[in-house]
């Protein structure tokens, strides 16, 4: 019987062995990829490549490519691996142009691949679809952020600055300190509720309301959903594979009930809000958007001229439909990156702000000077004469970008110029935006914050490529303005009545970002003393 139970143990041990070998053959045997094709590379480390630090959660993807992009000095790009997938990180700019916009046919797509069954919102968005039909819905949808839609929608994002005051004002009526994190998340909520889901959230009355609950559902992630929302952009086949969700089911269910309520008001009292949700009504039901005035014909042009990259035929474009989840995907996308990024973006600058009061005195004469020729009232236009608050803005973007990397698929072997190096076709290509920003060699200096670094000169003097807050090419963040426009109402509004110091439990710099998610955010919330301005 001893025999026979040693004779078991050692057939299953052998049958073991032969596993765990064959599987380690499987994971390790792209591991020579970069090494055939004399690309420098981060040695990896068997079955989880180099990828480890951030599947725990130690570091977010941001941070990582981060630290390879410093790690890899001299080098135009350098081979890591996410399990046994390889994927190249790019150091040099005139690469990072020729992935972004010369050679952007070869990049359109992006590796992110959410799948239909697990996130069928996300998965038909304009984030997750890919190929032709990415392109067919960017040319639809392009005409909705143009300049002169963004004026029309101004009345709704100025309504949520003035409620932005309001809150602040009750808040420093107590003596304590803003919690500027929270706050701006609850202006945010409420930008967004407005301009596309046309509902009135009233976050910055009622913190607890529904729509700023869902919020915290879609960026309060559990350990899981982390590490499932990383392999999506990693290791997709896995995330694919092990069905894993990167959306929470609650958030995609009030989304759909939320925007075919708005949607069904709308057709039976004939109501008209110029917003977000009026401009998809008229896409779904086949209508043209036009263009407001000439700026938005050459906005359109520009933003058609790129995505029709590689595409000629326009049949299947000018009959797609925009219905059913295609349609609700849209506003839900715009749910996830108009909240998230403006809502960051105004946590960095107010405490970059704070801590440098000669800069925000400058803004402030320059916002206060400015409105005066508009009798004191914030608008669409008083914007345009705000060259300063651009520059603070821009160096805000640099410091702290909220999307600190991008991530393109190459759908085709690719020789890099002027190198003997071969991109493989369907290898991920990761720009490391967050590190080429704060890269000494192009920004001296680079933890102060300087918004003169972007004076018209100095940023003649500087690579294109250098600043990429938004992306770049075919595939630009396709919300600019909206952000643009929700950040610098909240901006304007605050500046012109509050003075902006730090307090004693303000965090000192450098700020502890969170080491999760995709974006850039900081782990704690920045208290910070709002004083009232006497006129």
């Amino acid at each position: 019987m001893a025999l026979i139970f040693t004779s078991i143990l050692a057939d299953l041990s052998l049958g073991v062995a032969a596993c765990v070998a064959l599987l380690y053959f499987y994971m390790t045997r792209n591991y020579n990829c970069w090494k055939e094709r004399g690309i420098p590379y981060v040695k990896p480390a068997p079955f989880v490549g180099n990828m480890w630090p951030v599947f725990m959660q130690r570091h977010s993807i941001g941070s990582y490519v981060r630290h390879v992009y410093e790690e890899g000095l001299g080098e135009p790009c350098v081979g890591i691996f996410a399990l046994d997938k390889p994927i190249l990180v790019i150091r040099d700019l005139d690469l990072v142009r020729c992935i972004l916009v010369k050679d952007a046919q070869v990049f359109l797509d992006r590796t992110f691949a959410p799948q239909e069954e697990q996130d069928p919102l996300l998965a038909k968005s304009l984030f997750g679809i890919k190929g032709k039909k990415w392109r067919h819905l960017r040319v639809k949808l392009s005409p909705t952020f143009t300049s002169g839609k963004m004026r029309k929608m101004f009345y709704l994002v100025d309504e949520c600055g003035r409620q932005l005051l309001e809150l602040i004002n009750q808040e420093t009526s107590t003596g304590r300190p803003v919690a500027v994190k929270e706050t701006m998340a609850r202006y945010s909520t409420d930008v967004i509720a407005a301009c596309a889901f046309g509902v009135d959230a009233n976050a910055l009355k009622d913190g607890q309301c529904e729509f700023r609950s869902v919020m915290r559902r879609v960026f309060e992630q559990t350990s899981l959903q982390r590490l499932a929302s990383s392999l999506a952009f990693l290791a997709p086949s896995v995330s694919s594979a092990l069905k894993l969700r990167t959306a929470d089911h609650s958030v995609t269910e009030f989304t759909r009930r939320t925007l075919w309520d708005v949607v069904d008001h709308r057709r039976r009292n004939g109501v008209v809000r110029k917003d977000f949700v009026d401009l998809l009504m008229q896409i779904k039901d086949g209508n043209e958007i036009r263009a407001e005035d000439g700026k938005d014909v050459e906005e359109i042009k520009e933003d058609n001229d790129l995505t029709n990259i590689g595409y000629k035929n326009k049949t299947e474009e000018e009959h797609m439909k925009l219905d059913g989840d295609d349609f609700v995907a849209q506003a839900f996308v715009f749910l996830l990156a108009g909240f998230e990024t403006s809502s960051t973006v105004l946590n960095f600058t107010l405490y970059e702000l704070a801590l440098n009061p000669h800069i925000q005195d400058r803004l402030r004469q320059e916002i206060v000077s400015v409105l005066d020729k508009y009798e004191g009232k914030v608008s669409y236009d008083c914007f345009k004469e705000m060259s300063y608050l651009d520059m603070v803005i821009a160096e805000s973007t640099r410091k702290y970008p909220t999307l600190p990397f991008l991530e393109r698929k190459c759908s085709t072997d690719y020789k890099i110029s002027h190198t003997n190096f071969t991109i493989p076709k369907d290898t991920t290509v990761m720009i490391p935006v967050w590190a080429i920003h704060n890269d000494p060699n192009l920004y001296p200096f680079p933890d102060r914050f300087e918004p003169e670094r972007f004076t018209s000169e100095n940023k003649k003097e500087r690579h294109h490529f250098a600043h990429l807050p938004f992306g770049e090419g075919p595939r630009i963040c396709i919300g600019m303005r909206f952000g643009q426009m929700q950040v610098k109402t909240a901006l304007v509004h605050v500046l012109s009545s509050f003075q902006v110091r730090p307090c004693s439990t303000t965090p000192k710099p450098p700020l502890v970002m969170k080491t999760f998610g995709g974006t850039l955010t900081p782990r704690d919330d920045i208290p910070l003393t709002f004083t009232r301005i006497v006129s």
